[in-house]
């Protein structure tokens, strides 16, 4: 009988969730980097009487779930302080905790805006050496492949000898997603001279304010 009267509040709180944001605020958007704890804050001005709080999360393509309640703990855990303020936690959090979590309060459903959880991942670089086969053109290849990240959104250049070079460089025109993550590949041609000498050639990746780098 319980668990019935759970999921009839389940789909009320659903179907009447419109709302403008302004009873019910928490921030916008939250970057958090993958296995650490991601801590969202809500707070209401419905009064007293709006004492439960529930937490859904909607990833990309997917319906909103319920994901903790007062008496519903999830993988997640939440506090409620008073009648006005709660935090929901995502601990050791992962690239696929990335989407949309909406706070509500009841007993008459009231949803805030939601907050955009993005977990940021690590990113591998590495740049390879011109293939043995590479045909005798009097140029060379090097390939950086830049993966394991999230999101997609990053830059890649290339230096010579400390200093950033943009002719003879190819670079994915997007991302390519491998499961949770991103992967992306950029080349840079040189002349078979430039390989053979003395050169440092440095590829970077930049995602924000992280510059990832591997160098030859």
């Amino acid at each position: 009988m319980k668990k019935q009267s759970f999921k009839m509040l389940f789909h009320f709180l659903l179907q009447h969730c419109p709302t403008d944001g302004r009873e019910v605020e928490q921030p916008p958007e939250l970057w958090t980097r993958r296995g650490e704890d991601a801590k969202m804050d809500c707070s209401h001005t419905k009064g007293a009487g709006y004492y439960q709080m529930y937490w859904f999360r909607q990833l990309p393509g997917e319906s909103m779930r319920l994901k903790f309640s007062a008496w519903k703990p999830d993988a997640h855990s939440g506090s409620f302080s008073g009648v006005s303020r709660g935090t929901l936690t995502v601990k050791n959090v992962q690239p696929e905790d990335s989407g949309g979590y909406f706070c509500a309060v009841s007993p008459e459903a009231v949803f805030g805006r939601g907050t955009k959880l993005t977990v940021l991942a690590p990113t591998r670089v590495k740049v390879l050496s011109p293939s043995e086969k590479e045909c005798s053109s009097g140029t060379k290849t090097l390939v950086c492949v830049a993966s394991g990240f999230y999101p997609d959104h990053v830059s890649v250049s290339w230096m010579i000898n400390e200093e950033t070079v943009s002719k003879g460089v190819a670079t994915d025109s997007a991302a390519t997603r491998y499961g949770t993550s991103y992967r992306i590949t950029s080349r840079l041609t040189v002349s078979s001279e430039e390989w053979t000498s003395d050169i440092k050639f440095v590829c970077s990746v930049t995602k924000g304010s992280t510059v990832d780098k591997s160098s030859l």
